[in-house]
Formats: structure tokens, sequence, C-alpha cells
């Protein structure tokens, strides 16, 4: 075999190897970035988990917290040995809200801000309690004791005085309170929900008159007026206290709500609730703006 034909077979053998080496080392590189791409993805799901986690898990410690802290002051508050006596509990119904260096109040129903503020300062001031809504059914079966200074704030219909006016001075105090909304016309409020502010059913589409003039409920089956508590409750994402529009209920609005999952349903009826009352025809308070800061006072007493 002569010199010329010995190189070029080893050149040829060269270049094979070389290819080889190439091709194993570019194998190598593909599979070595496909593995960083993996666990990057596998990372990043991670960091998404366990940042989704940990929101959660805060989220539900605050929760637990603020039960603890709420079960932790009804305890101290009732070894104290001063219960709620025979009148009841007071349950304050309160609908609009003006501000008088900028307008006037259109009748009774609209209240003066800064009374409301005086009132709530009172409550504030005065350490009264303010229960659960489980807590106020559980009084009613007799299963639990409130303090002797225990009161409930609801406001009606969910109009924006309220959300302006009323919620920034509830929370100033930092006071519960029940936002009983007309879901057809408020609805909207639900989707951002404010601190210390439960929401409840003022009816969907209810708060009008029927052909004979009164509350249209009244003049409603079973299935339209299920079908108009059931969409409220569905605006509202979950509602299970009711309060009738003008007041005015039925035996067949009272079977759609125990069937509906309503728990407690509340009239405009005069007076407060006592334990034993018929938790589908509650009475409350009304506070309007005639009435003096002495009249308060006794009404929550």
């Amino acid at each position: 075999m002569s010199i010329k034909k010995l190189n070029f077979k080893r050149i040829v053998s060269l270049l094979i190897v070389a290819i080889l080496i190439i091709a194993v080392i570019f194998v190598i590189f593909i599979k070595k970035n496909n593995n960083i791409k993996e666990s990057e993805k596998v990372s990043g799901n991670s960091v998404s988990e366990i940042t989704e986690n940990t929101i959660n898990t805060n989220n539900i410690q605050t929760e637990n917290t603020i039960v603890d802290e709420h079960k932790a002051k009804l305890e101290e508050k009732l070894a104290e040995g001063k219960l709620l006596s025979e009148k009841g509990l007071p349950v304050l119904m309160y609908h609009f809200f003006y501000d008088k260096k900028v307008t006037k109040g259109k009748d009774g129903n609209h209240l003066e801000i800064s009374k409301f503020d005086d009132q709530m300062k009172y409550l504030s001031e005065n350490d009264f309690y303010f229960p659960t809504w489980q807590e106020v059914e559980d009084y009613i079966d007799g299963i639990q004791e409130l303090p002797e200074k225990s009161v409930v704030i609801t406001v009606d219909d969910g109009d924006a005085s309220f959300w302006e006016l009323g919620v920034p001075v509830l929370q100033k105090y930092k006071i519960p309170a029940t936002s009983f909304i007309i879901t057809y016309w408020y609805g909207d409020k639900a989707k951002n929900k404010e601190e210390g502010i439960s929401y409840q059913s003022h009816s969907y589409d209810m708060h009008k008159s029927g052909p004979d003039g009164k509350g249209i409920l009244l003049s409603m089956d079973y299935d339209e007026i299920k079908e108009d508590v059931l969409l409220s409750k569905e605006v509202l994402g979950g509602a299970d206290i009711f309060c009738y529009p003008f007041g005015a209920y039925t035996e067949t609005s009272i079977n759609v709500l125990k069937d509906t999952g309503y728990k407690l349903a509340f009239t405009t009826v005069e007076g407060r609730v006592k334990k034993g009352a018929l938790k589908y025809e509650l009475p409350r308070i009304r506070i309007d703006d005639s009435l003096s800061f002495i009249g308060f006072k006794s009404k929550v007493k």
C-alpha cells in the first residue's frame, strides 16, 4: 500500500471519528438543554404553587385569628356575668346617609352622617359586642348566651350613600355590619367585598309594587319567589340571611327561604330579637334622622 493511500485512509478515519464526536456532543447538548427547560418549567410551577398556597394559608390564618379573637372577646364578656336581659337583642335598621354640608336628607330614612358617626362612636367607646349571625341564631335557639351590651347593625338596600359615607364610619370604629342588598339594583357591590361588611339578601328584584299596589312578593307563587332568592344568593356569592322587601312576607315565602338555605329573615316590625323568636319573622329597630342621641342610647340600652 502506498503512503498516499495510507494517509488518505487515516484522514477519512479521523474525519469519521470527529463527526461521531461532534454528533455525541450535539446529542448531549440537546438533552442537557431540554433538562434545563424542564427543570425551569417544574421550578416555575413550584414557585407558582408555593405562592398560591402561601396566600391561601395566610388568608386562612388571618380568618382563624379573627375568629379566635372574636371568640375570646365573647368568652371574656360572658365571664363578667352580665347577659342580655329579657328585652332581647337590638338589631338596628338603617337605610341611607347624607352629609348636611353637601345636601339635605330626602326623608327620615336618610340619616345625617355625623349622627351615624356619633352613634357608632358611642357603641365603640362603651364596648358593645357585635355578635355574628351564627351567634344570633344560636341565641334564638337558646344554646348561646350574649353579653348585656350586644347589638347588630344592618343597612338595607345597598345604596351608594352607604358605601361612600356609612362604611368609612364603620371601619373607623371597627364595627361589623350587614348590608341587605337589592341585587338587581346594587349587585355589583358584591364584586369587591368591603372589610367588616356581611353581604346578605334583600331579594333580587322583589323590591317593587305588585298589581295590587303592595309589595310584589305578596302576589308571587313559590317558584317565582324561589327563582328570585336563589338568583340573589348567586349574585352575592352566597347568602343565608334575608330581609323582606318592605317587610312584607307570606307563609309561602317563609317556606321558600327554608328550602333554599336561608337561616334567618327580618321584617320591619319594631322590636328586639328574643330567645325562641320565629326565625323567619324577626323584628328590628328602625333608626331615622329624627331620633335624638338620647333616643338612640335608649334603643340599644
